[in-house]
């Protein structure tokens, strides 16, 4: 019902003439594919599905995909959906899982970046994903029975990384036209270098990154940092997209500064430097003390733990995922206290 609620609200805006609008993002788009991207992290995919799109455009999972991605058995996820009514696929992949993976991805990060398909460079661990990953995506692009479907891609944290090289694969090879692709992604990691997101934006336009607040995780790996440059020592220095074979961000950032409540303000960052608009996030410095206040923003999307949300199955009644054992506990002992007339 909270959902149904918040896109009720977010079409009657939509309703509305929006005047001043840069991009072609939409919040309620944003709002449904957080949930796909969700569900990539548990089991409950269709739960998901069900309770984001109407009934009637009869979205179901055509495909599940898990493979292992690197030498210690950490894993890469991916689900698709189809739907015929609105001719339309949604390729979805899961985020970091493990402490471990992240600790991969970032090593991986320190060597010059592989080679994509003579795109540019691109973080080796985030390649690996992509590769044990992609036959599957594949499969479902050459299927005859969705030739020519819209296709949507989206990911939370790494699975925005696998969201885009999904993406730019599919427009570089060909199994869609640039305009027959839409990204969302949510925390995405810097995927590759200049190049890259120079020959990514000159094929796909309606693709977005969406920032929570001073959520760390999309400034990194570190870009090079503009070293002419003197400002305010209060903000970082902006990143240099004429230094080589750096991590630099693709597509339009949707900052979101404050809240991601129904309303909430945020910012078409489509300044310079082109990617990585200095007066949206990137403006940020990061402080070590404050790091579980970056971690929690990384984790929380649209008012929701994106991780526990997606394993409910997107039960807007449980937003931070299951209680615990401690909290389950906790729980009981207050409802047996009020039940008995203790409090």
């Amino acid at each position: 019902m909270r959902l149904l609620f918040i896109v009720a609200c977010l079409e009657l805006v939509a309703a509305l003439p929006f005047l001043g609008k840069k991009t072609k993002y939409d919040e309620l788009t944003a709002r449904k594919l957080l949930n796909m991207a969700a569900g990539a992290y548990g089991t409950e995919q269709e739960a998901c599905i069900n309770r984001t799109f109407p009934a009637h455009e009869d979205y179901v999972v055509v495909s599940v995909n898990k493979e292992d991605c690197d030498d210690f058995d950490n894993t890469c996820e991916g689900y698709i959906a189809a739907s015929d009514v609105k001719k339309e696929l949604v390729i979805v992949f899961r985020g970091t899982k493990t402490k471990g993976q992240l600790l991969l991805e970032g090593l991986k990060s320190i060597r010059p970046g592989a080679n994509f398909f003579d795109m540019g460079g691109v973080n080796e661990y985030f390649l690996n994903g992509h590769l044990v990953l992609w036959p599957s995506v594949e499969e479902v692009l050459k299927d005859p029975k969705y030739a020519g479907y819209k296709t949507v891609f989206t990911g939370h944290s790494l699975g925005g990384a696998l969201a885009a090289l999904a993406a730019a694969r599919t427009a570089k090879q060909g199994f869609r036209t640039g305009d027959q692709i839409t990204m969302y992604t949510y925390g995405e990691p810097r995927v590759g270098d200049a190049q890259f997101a120079t020959n990514f934006d000159a094929m796909i336009k309606d693709s977005y990154r969406v920032v929570f607040r001073r959520d760390i995780v999309p400034h990194l790996p570190a870009c090079a940092k503009d070293k002419s440059w003197f400002g305010d020592s209060d903000t970082s220095r902006p990143c240099d997209i004429n230094v080589i074979n750096k991590p630099y961000h693709h597509s339009t950032e949707i900052w979101y500064p404050d809240s991601m409540e129904p309303g909430a303000h945020y910012i078409e960052c489509t300044g310079e430097p082109r990617g990585e608009d200095f007066t949206c996030s990137d403006k940020l410095k990061f402080y070590y003390d404050q790091s579980n206040s970056y971690i929690w923003d990384h984790r929380h999307y649209f008012t929701v733990r994106v991780p526990e949300y997606g394993k409910t199955g997107c039960d807007a009644a449980q937003p931070e995922g299951k209680p615990g054992l401690i909290e389950n506990v906790v729980n009981r002992i207050n409802l047996l206290t009020r039940t008995i007339g203790l409090e």
